[in-house]
């Protein structure tokens, strides 16, 4: 019978060929980690909608995005190191805490404004929308761009938001004198606003702070809204503002998404599973995000849950953040400027005859001039 001995070289070989099939298993799970709407890494085919951005570095500049939403949970592994000091924007008579206060957390679960019970998906959903801008890979819940970071402010709990209370958390997210609270040390450059539903045109006074910021450079990005292909409401409607539908992995506008050909682009917002035997075939985003255990207690997860515009839009708030972090000094006009580089076209609609919607994607390098 042969007599295999482990000769020196014999051994190199073995520790090569070990070594070798554990870069392939790390890469493999890397692979596997990558949430489809980011693309994909290997040579492996990427999904029609995906904005293409995983193979991108963050530049040399810190971008600052705020998540102006429910509140966001601290302590969420995929957001440690992501999150700047934020405020609690409600006001003493929407607020349970009685006064506004540097604490950004959401209301607890369970919470009750009077008869009305705080949803569960609206205590986790500024968590959620934070991780999809910034999310550092933790259990795969990957930001388009890591190195930004996030300025949390709740601006609605189990209450309803007030109008004052959103003028006022936009002001102090970019830098603005609020009344009565200290001065925001770290102005956003960009704002996220995953809520729509508000005037069916502009009010005058919303629109009035949006000139304002974007003469300032900064930039406002707003979900489209979910109304099933209802035109958009504020804050989406607003001139100057970033308005973002949503499309499905096979770039698809998706049926819950606002339609109006002022929609300014589109971008994965997930929705049903797809019958495709493809990774993105789930359909859902990857968010860090919270659930029960079978003790009932909260506990810290990441999940493919993420449906609608309102996390379409952290999508494009953190592409442009990642563009902006090579670009500091660009803005709003050079954006619209080079979206022509930045989309593609979307499968038409029929139910919107003027419609030419366009999908994100990154086609060229964002660090190239």
């Amino acid at each position: 019978m042969p007599h295999f001995l482990e000769t020196p070289r014999r051994r190199l070989i073995t520790q090569v060929l070990v070594l070798c099939g554990a870069l392939w298993r790390v890469g493999l799970a890397l692979a596997q980690d990558i949430p489809w709407h980011l693309g994909s890494t290997g040579g492996q085919l990427h999904a029609p909608s995906a904005i293409n951005t995983i193979q991108d570095k963050p530049g040399p500049n810190r971008i600052v995005v705020a998540v102006i939403d429910s509140g966001v949970m601290s302590g969420h592994p995929s957001l440690a190191g992501q999150l700047l000091p934020g405020y609690d924007m409600v006001s003493a008579a929407q607020n349970l805490r009685n006064k506004r206060s540097s604490d950004f957390t959401p209301d607890e679960r369970g919470a009750k404004c009077g008869s009305r019970l705080m949803a569960n998906s609206f205590r986790t959903h500024g968590t959620e929308v934070a991780s999809l801008v910034a999310g550092n890979g933790v259990d795969g819940a990957f930001g388009v761009n890591p190195e930004a970071k996030i300025l949390p402010i709740r601006v609605f709990g189990a209450c309803a938001m007030s109008r004052k209370d959103l003028i006022d958390a936009i002001s102090w997210a970019a830098g603005l004198p609020v009344a009565g609270l200290p001065v925001n040390p770290n102005p956003a450059k960009i704002i996220n606003l995953s809520m729509a539903g508000g005037y069916a045109v502009c009010g005058a006074d919303l629109q009035a702070l949006i000139d304002r910021l974007v003469q300032d450079h900064k930039f406002i990005v707003a979900a489209a809204g979910n109304n099933f292909h209802k035109p958009l409401h504020e804050p989406a409607n607003c001139t100057g503002v970033i308005s973002v539908g949503a499309l499905n992995a096979e770039n698809r506008i998706e049926v819950y998404s606002a339609l109006d050909a002022r929609t300014f682009v589109y971008a994965p917002g997930g929705g049903a599973t797809l019958p495709v035997n493809a990774a993105w075939a789930v359909n859902k985003l990857k968010v860090a995000t919270y659930e029960l255990d079978f003790l009932g207690n909260e506990r810290a997860t990441t999940r493919f849950s993420g449906v609608g515009t309102s996390y379409a839009a952290p999508v494009v708030a953190g592409f442009i953040s990642l563009w902006l972090s090579h670009h500091p000094d660009k803005n709003f006009d050079d954006f619209l400027s080079e979206k022509p580089k930045f989309v593609r076209q979307v499968l038409p609609i029929e139910q919107c005859a003027e419609c030419v919607p366009m999908g994100l994607v990154n086609t060229d390098r964002l660090g190239t001039p």
